[in-house]
């Protein structure tokens, strides 16, 4: 049994609209809520009316995405994602590049287990898949979200030049096992799979396999630098720089003023907070080996 969960933008878009009236010719269902806790519930009834095993589908982008794993995390359910968004960061990560594939892969896929993180903070719980951050990259994805202007990485780039006006250093505490550190970053990204908006790959390395989540640690620059440096972020090159440490932890914490934080493009809340790697938490489907 197949659970759409569509993007209302993508439902508008012809293109995205046939593709969820194929599914649902063909048996799958189309959920109404879009509200977590609504979503969590609607998706759950399903589970109790339906012996067969359910697929929940995001069909959208990460914020998509995000909205369900935060709906079904830790529901009897197999997650799969079809690209109707502007990034589609996640689906690219599974190896899902366009929608012709996606439905290959809700047809004779294989799944495995994937890890979730979560952000603790002041006002709950969040769970994300793909990259959580707060510094610079927050601040513009803050001023992306609220930008109407071109879309995917252009957006992204657009809304980096502009808030390049307000770079400054954010001043926190890291605690990475015992240790509590201070820190002046100008971002720090705390990374499930490799890339956000739109194939910027922060954390090449990153594997949503592994058990851990992968920190990347860009201490203070200057604009000049922050301009030669992001270029590279779409090759990954930029971890050779100076300013740039990677390292991978199963939990860690920020502490400073109260800062934003965004995960998979969304705004989840504001720090300080703590972050965790939930290993093998959520069944993904995703090509079949060989595909």
């Amino acid at each position: 049994m197949l659970l759409l969960l569509v993007k209302p933008a993508a439902r508008r878009r012809k293109k995205y609209s046939l593709v969820v009236e194929q599914l649902v010719a063909q048996g799958a269902i189309e959920l109404v809520s879009h509200d977590a806790q609504f979503l969590r519930q609607e998706v759950s009834n399903y589970i109790a009316q339906f012996s067969e095993p359910v697929t929940v589908v995001a069909c959208g982008g990460d914020g998509t995405a995000h909205l369900l794993i935060n709906a079904v995390f830790d529901l009897p359910v197999t997650f799969a994602v079809v690209p109707m968004g502007t990034g589609n960061d996640f689906s690219r990560y599974l190896g899902i590049k366009n929608l012709s594939q996606a439905l290959q892969v809700l047809a004779d896929g294989e799944s495995s287990s994937m890890d979730v993180g979560s952000i603790n903070h002041s006002a709950g719980m969040r769970y994300f898949i793909g990259i959580a951050s707060c510094g610079f990259d927050a601040q513009v994805n803050e001023r992306a979200n609220s930008y109407r202007g071109p879309k995917g990485t252009a957006k992204y780039v657009a809304s980096l030049i502009v808030e390049l006006k307000n770079l400054a250093p954010l001043e926190i505490q890291i605690r990475n096992g015992q240790d509590l550190q201070d820190h002046r970053v100008t971002l720090l990204a705390v990374a499930n799979t490799s890339s956000y908006g739109g194939g910027m790959k922060v954390a090449p390395d990153a594997d949503a396999f592994d058990g851990n989540l992968n920190v990347v640690h860009v201490a203070e620059v200057s604009r000049l630098t922050l301009l030669k440096v992001f270029p590279k972020v779409f090759r990954g090159s930029h971890v050779t720089h100076p300013a740039v440490t990677i390292t991978s932890a199963k939990a860690l914490g920020v502490v400073g003023n109260d800062f934003p934080i965004y995960a998979d493009g969304e705004f989840v809340g504001r720090g300080p907070a703590s972050f965790k790697v939930h290993p093998a938490a959520l069944q993904v489907l995703h090509p079949a080996r060989g595909q």
